[in-house]
């Protein structure tokens, strides 16, 4: 009796794609024509040769039993089935997983933002790798470019994809690179999915070709320059004019760093005298791209979203407002870090003295909750997340009741 296929396949030899029993070969779905242009019709021999899945046995995941032998497990089978998806045809797990980004054919805008990345990385001295399997993160970047210093994984996504799943996926692409950058031509409302991630946003121009043929491409959200300012500004990303370090409503007279969309401050960054590609009267892809891999461009997450911003303003950023680079590359959730911190740290951030602020108890997030505490005990904060101006609740030392205050 003949043994299965898959018995004897070793999934180490092979690209990770997905392999067609019947014709004994792999299919590569973002090659042309699948990597076998001497079979022009064979997607669609695929999508008419049912039953797929594991009644048919005729489609296995590559990648999948990868993972297996690498962990040692024993082998078996992983069925898929073929489909036409919403965003193009794909593989899809028979037990439902969602499909691999590498068993999803890619659209030509997804080709052309790609080729784009590539393309601006190997003109500014960076060596340009496209869909190269990364062992530690066990991913294949869009783009892997490493220049004289960091090493840059790049990922395109068109589609919208659930948060959870970018999240995870960041993770493991930070194993390939010093960073990631993610680029999307979904518009700043239609990108919430990647607010966790470091990411920069595009035009969604009509004709693919475009996306190689204009000169800029503007920044539509995910960068963002500063402007010096005395305190008091109006500040764009807490909506008030609280100080950014003490956070009173009270200025505290010196300067700070506010997040500005004011054109000059970007045209007038020092970057721009050295770059290949330098600034123009708005942030634009290549520019970003190149002060990516160089390092004069830096992701800082403020709240629950991520942007790049000039490396020459992130020390005082991020001492000013708290932050690291660790923090803004994690992807993990965003209120479990709010939660873990002390809610002296989110109020007034690491760079005051302890004896500036006062004496806060650090409560779970929610609103309406009375705190614990005792008479005569300072401000105690009830709620952070809302409103603009966060709820506190003082301790009266004559009768014991609870009273709100806004600070």
């Amino acid at each position: 009796m003949n043994r299965p296929v898959w018995e004897h396949l070793d999934p180490l030899t092979y690209d990770d794609g997905v392999f067609y029993v019947p014709a004994a070969v792999e299919l590569q779905p973002r090659i042309t024509l699948w990597g076998h242009p001497d079979q022009p019709d064979l997607r669609e021999r695929i999508a008419i040769d049912r039953p797929h899945g594991i009644s048919g046995e005729k489609l296995l995941c590559l990648l999948c039993m990868r993972y297996q032998a690498q962990r040692g497990l024993p082998r078996a089978p992983v069925w898929l089935t073929f489909v036409e998806g919403q965003h193009g045809p794909m593989f899809r797990h028979e037990d439902g997983r969602s499909p691999h980004p590498e068993h999803q054919p890619e659209t030509d805008t997804h080709k052309a933002l790609k080729e784009r990345k590539a393309r601006t990385w190997e003109s500014v001295g960076g060596t340009v790798e496209v869909e190269v399997w990364r062992p530690r993160a066990r991913r294949r970047p869009d783009v892997l470019a490493i220049g004289p210093v960091l090493t840059v994984a790049g990922e395109v996504q068109h589609s919208k994809e659930s948060p959870r799943i970018i999240r995870a996926r960041q993770r493991a692409l930070r194993k390939a690179g010093d960073r990631v950058v993610w680029t999307t031509d979904r518009g700043a409302d239609d990108i919430a999915f990647l607010h966790s991630v470091p990411h920069l946003s595009v035009p969604a121009l009509d004709d693919h070709r475009m996306y190689l043929s204009e000169t800029r491409l503007e920044i539509g959200a995910g960068a963002i320059t500063f402007e010096t300012q005395r305190c008091g500004w109006a500040d764009l990303w807490t909506g008030t004019t609280r100080c950014p370090v003490t956070r009173k409503t009270m200025p505290c007279g010196r300067l700070h760093l506010y997040p500005t969309f004011n054109p000059r401050s970007y045209s007038r960054q020092k970057a721009a005298t050295t770059a290949m590609f330098p600034c123009g009267p708005r942030p634009h892809l290549d520019h970003l791209l190149e002060g990516i891999l160089h390092g004069t461009w830096l992701p800082y997450r403020h709240r629950d979203r991520v942007s790049w911003i000039p490396a020459d303003a992130h020390t005082t950023v991020t001492t000013e407002r708290g932050g690291t680079i660790e923090l803004a590359e994690t992807a993990s959730d965003p209120r479990r870090n709010e939660a873990a911190e002390r809610a002296c740290e989110r109020r007034y951030g690491p760079g005051v003295a302890q004896a500036e602020a006062p004496e806060v108890e650090s409560l779970p997030l929610c609103c309406g909750k009375k705190p614990p505490g005792r008479a005569g005990q300072p401000l105690v904060l009830a709620c952070q997340l809302c409103s603009n101006s966060p709820t506190y609740w003082r301790r009266e030392e004559i009768d014991g009741t609870w009273s709100s205050t806004h600070l």
